[in-house]
């Protein structure tokens, strides 16, 4: 009997603490992902110091194609608009401009890197203090990620007006109209690609995700006869 009692006892405290550590590990999720948010982001800040022309390549062959199709448009402009001022060429424009934005955003602009320095300002190695690191970190990756989208709407919104425009103004059975139709289609190009801004915004959270997972502890329960069974306690936070 008194060894019963005394394998009871023994497996109450190693249960609780098995509970107690669960349940101080949730607390803190950021803290066991694997990579962290604050070493994921120490890779990337790395990995945009080399400049890299094919960063946004969906939307610069957007570009070139509206770009092209306002060169065309020049010279296959529909006879009423030769004698009338039709006003600047929106597929050049359009197609310049996003041309330039996109050198920018590959040559020199960094999404990670000033993030980065934010984080390395906190100081302190308390849970506290790498909590903040962690959600600064992600709040820098998510950032990135809602620029990538809003630029990638933005590009097929303005590619496909104006190369709308331009098809309207040319002669049918031209390079122009033919080509302008092309520019149309592949004006959706950026829908179909993810870029890598947003793809580490989704694998990060897909990592968070993991730790909130279903976690299954062993303990003790009261029985209707007062007595108590050993059991699983299955605990989850979403």
């Amino acid at each position: 009997m008194l060894l019963k009692k005394m394998f009871f006892a023994l497996f109450c405290v190693v249960t609780s603490h098995s509970t107690i550590a669960a349940e101080t590990n949730l607390s803190y999720p950021e803290l066991d992902v694997t990579p962290r948010a604050t070493e994921r982001l120490n890779m990337l800040a790395e990995k945009e110091q080399s400049p890299s022309m094919l960063a946004f390549f969906p939307m610069q062959i957007s570009a070139l194609s509206t770009l092209t199709t306002g060169i065309l448009r020049s010279s296959n402009l529909k006879d009423e608009y030769l004698k009338q001022d039709v006003g600047p060429n929106p597929g050049i424009i359009v197609g310049a401009l996003w041309l330039g934005v996109n050198f920018y955003l590959g040559q020199k602009y960094k999404a990670y890197t000033p993030v980065l320095e934010e984080v390395n300002k906190v100081q302190g190695k308390t849970p506290r203090d790498q909590l903040i690191k962690e959600r600064l970190a992600e709040e820098g990756i998510n950032k990135a990620a809602s620029l990538a989208t809003k630029l990638k709407w933005l590009s097929v919104g303005t590619n496909l007006a104006a190369n709308v425009v331009v098809i309207s103004q040319v002669k049918n059975k031209t390079a122009a109209k033919n080509f302008g139709g092309l520019a149309v289609i592949t004006s959706f190009a950026p829908l179909l690609f993810t870029s890598d801004w947003e793809n580490v915004a989704v694998d990060q959270q897909t990592y968070k995700k993991k730790v909130y997972g279903p976690i299954f502890t062993t303990s003790l329960f009261e029985t209707s006869a007062g007595k108590f069974s050993p059991g699983l306690l299955l605990s989850a936070t979403f």
